[in-house]
């Protein structure tokens, strides 16, 4: 355990797209909240972020800040907390909003909530231009659209960075181009040793069978490239090979949305979504509900990462290199779908996990040992730069 450096001056703030709803992004929420704690006093960390009810239940205490607000620009450190921040595709402008706010104009529920999910997506991308140390911790990079005009605001952004540490190989490649000093290979923060330990019941009953029965399906709607939106027809034909074959399928998605391309489709088929609803719904529960199936295939990033958390294989549907490198990643705990997403592909690559089920749930309990380790590998050196800084 890192000492605290429990300097009561020192004001943290922490950005992410924490409070939207989305499981993923409220894991790095906890992940973050957890690292930041070791080293500063909790009463002076400020999530930058909606301002959603379920973030004070998830993190006591927890106190939320707009990103221009005179908090966050007196802070003295700003931390990127993981996730994929900076980005652009082809069919939405850099952050994705335009689509997002056709999207959520759909639902007129809660005005104000959306506005707010619409406004923290937007800011994500927001470049800080005071003097405050920065740092990004376990964050993951583009794709970059060619045509996108931020680039070089954004590559000047991270080159001042007191320390950078990213979660893939593509984006440390891009930093290196950018001439990123203080840099380093690590992991998403949801791999940091013993989180989730606290949240699941020790209870749990061991897997008897090496075999797969329950398959869980996670979706997200894509609207940033033709070719990672079309694998929806195929998914269906293999979900109805599984269910045909004697196996349970269920759909699962990270957010609580009800409006889009995939809730839709969901609807149509008259398919039952099991949601993550944080206003609701307890880490506990969602992590128990998703240990209980014996494989996934997932379109979502942070899907695949529970699901090697949870040591079940997974097959990821690439509609974006995110997915792509986690596949390799997972060694034989994984296999990659790709387009133009034929059934049969993905139906083989299911009786591949299936067959040789050991290999694949021992070859992610190794990798999410080893991410951890890079995890305490960034904490500590995060923890060393502040130390001498604050000297």
């Amino acid at each position: 355990m890192l000492k605290n450096i429990n300097q009561n001056n020192i004001t943290v703030a922490i950005q992410g797209a924490y409070g939207c709803g989305n499981f993923g992004d409220d894991a790095l929420m906890i992940a973050v909240h957890e690292i930041t704690n070791r080293m500063f006093n909790p009463d002076h960390f400020l999530f930058v972020c909606t301002n959603a009810d379920y973030i004070s239940k998830m993190i006591p205490g927890a106190k939320v800040a707009l990103k221009n607000s005179p908090e966050v620009k007196s802070a003295e450190v700003f931390v990127y907390g993981g996730g994929t921040q900076f980005f652009s595709f082809p069919l939405t402008n850099q952050s994705g909003s335009v689509s997002l706010i056709v999207r959520l104009a759909r639902n007129l529920v809660n005005p104000l909530q959306l506005w707010q999910k619409v406004f923290n997506k937007m800011s994500t991308q927001e470049i800080s231009t005071t003097k405050q140390e920065v740092v990004a911790l376990g964050v993951g990079l583009g794709p970059f659209n060619e045509n996108c005009g931020r680039i070089q605001n954004i590559k000047a952004h991270f080159t001042r960075m007191k320390y950078v540490a990213v979660r893939d190989m593509s984006s440390y490649s891009l930093c290196t181009e950018w001439g990123c000093e203080k840099l380093s290979l690590r992991s998403d923060l949801c791999y940091l040793p013993g989180l989730w330990g606290n949240y699941l019941s020790k209870n749990q009953p061991e897997k008897k069978d090496n075999n797969i029965e329950k398959v869980g399906i996670v979706v997200r709607d894509w609207p940033h490239t033709k070719e990672g939106d079309s694998y929806a027809d195929s998914l269906f034909s293999v979900v109805d090979e599984l269910r045909s074959s004697g196996k349970e399928v269920n759909f699962i998605s990270f957010d609580n949305e009800h409006v889009g391309d995939w809730p839709d489709r969901l609807r149509k088929r008259n398919e039952k979504t099991i949601r993550w609803n944080p206003d609701k719904d307890s880490i506990e529960n969602f992590l128990e509900m998703l240990s209980s199936y014996d494989a996934f295939i997932t379109s979502r990033f942070h899907g695949a990462i529970f699901a090697s958390i949870l040591s079940k294989p997974v097959v990821c549907i690439e509609i974006e290199q995110k997915l792509r490198f986690v596949s390799e990643l997972f060694a034989e705990g994984a296999r990659l779908w790709s387009y133009p997403f034929n059934t049969s592909e993905c139906l083989k690559h299911i009786d591949d996990l299936d067959v040789d089920y050991f290999t694949a749930t021992e070859s992610l309990k190794l990798v999410v040992e080893e991410q951890g380790i890079l995890v305490e590998k960034m904490i500590n050196e995060y923890h060393e730069i502040v130390s001498a800084d604050s000297l």
